[in-house]
């Protein structure tokens, strides 16, 4: 009988985090990739994001070229006395009215032609007409946006009959660590799948929690690829994370795609691709993706959907324990003809700043 079945043992927690992150990679790509970080220390974690404000938007409706009532589909962006442009149009914002969303402004700004402005067209502040002498103007300011995920709980039992423990079993030395290695890498699985495909929820009670994962999180870069996949849907992917700030800071890009887009990257342009190979070998394999945005190392990773990809910064997303309650195995003795123990941990994916992630989605 195992040294591990011991009554000396009992109801004493052993930490099994460094066991579950040498677990098979290839089976928990994103739990590898981002390793577990600091501990949380509420079951609703909480951070806060600065952002800057927004310096474009749409125009709704069309304007004719001497109208000097704009639509637009968010207001945000603009106040009076600002310049913007449509087109090749400068206009002057006298007015913004906040409820109906409407800008007054005036035509073809600094000798620019004033043209008809199509439904849908972008609208795009440059900058504030400056004025010798003028007072200061009114500040404004942005508060900083809070954002939230709960923790969720994962556990295992184990549990094996007093004959299992004291039989011979072919090829296994110790039938309760084998078995304990076994639900280890379930948990893994578990948490794995709940960083991808988490939704966030807490049930009434307050007892069950549920993180929100990847998927949930990213909402404003998504592009619906509505056929197979391309290297320029990757392209368009990248470029709307550029353009919403994503690469200002850098950051470590990964492209995460199940086997089936895996193959179809591999496969971009293969006709133009030219590999010198030093042994007998055929094939190509792509592992890195190089945009005119950055470059991103890909992924493989098969708990996505087949019609799925994802571009994220790791920089930007971690796996957080609750304080205390990282994965942890506790043997509970014997409680009949049979031995008990249990694993568990509680952890929660912190994901910061969701406009520099991007998914593409419906993909043949």
């Amino acid at each position: 009988m195992s040294k591990i079945l011991s009554g000396a043992l009992v109801g004493k927690p052993e930490s099994v985090v460094e066991e579950i992150l040498l677990l098979n990679p290839h089976q928990t790509p994103m739990l590898n990739v981002l390793g577990f970080s600091n501990p949380v220390t509420q079951v609703e974690h909480v951070h806060f994001e600065d952002e800057m404000y927004s310096d474009e938007s749409t125009v709704v409706g069309a304007v004719t070229n001497v109208a000097t009532a704009v639509v637009v589909a968010d207001v945000e962006p603009f106040r009076a006395s600002n310049v913007v442009k449509i087109g090749d149009e400068l206009l002057l914002v006298t007015a913004v009215n906040e409820g109906t969303k409407t800008l007054t402004v005036t035509r073809g700004y600094a000798s620019t032609t004033a043209a008809a402005i199509a439904d849908g067209a972008k609208i795009e502040f440059q900058f504030v007409e400056g004025q010798e002498g003028r007072d200061a103007r009114d500040a404004r300011y942005k508060a900083r946006v809070r954002k939230s995920n709960f923790t969720q709980i994962f556990d295992e039992t184990i549990s094996i009959t007093g004959t299992a423990a004291a039989v011979n079993n072919y090829g296994i030395d110790d039938i309760y660590e084998y078995e304990k290695a076994k639900k280890q890498l379930e948990l893994a699985l578990q948490l794995e799948k709940a960083v991808i495909n988490g939704v966030k929820y807490e049930a009434p009670n307050g007892l069950t929690r549920q993180m929100g994962g990847l998927r949930s999180f990213v909402q404003t870069n998504v592009i619906n690829g509505a056929g197979a996949l391309t290297d320029s849907m990757i392209n368009d992917a990248m470029q709307k994370i550029y353009e919403k700030g994503g690469f200002a800071s850098g950051g470590n890009f990964k492209i995460i795609v199940g086997a089936k887009q895996k193959r179809a990257i591999s496969n971009f342009e293969k006709s133009n691709i030219r590999l010198d190979r030093q042994d007998n070998g055929r094939g190509q394999v792509v592992d890195h993706f190089v945009s005119d945005f950055g470059a991103a190392e890909i992924l493989l990773n098969n708990n996505l959907a087949a019609d799925e990809l994802f571009v994220v910064d790791t920089n930007r997303l971690a796996i957080k324990p609750l304080q205390g309650r990282e994965f942890t195995h506790e043997y509970l003795g014997k409680k009949g003809d049979y031995f008990e123990g249990m694993i568990v941990g509680e952890y929660t994916l912190e994901a910061k700043q969701e406009k520099a992630h991007a998914r593409i989605k419906s993909l043949a």
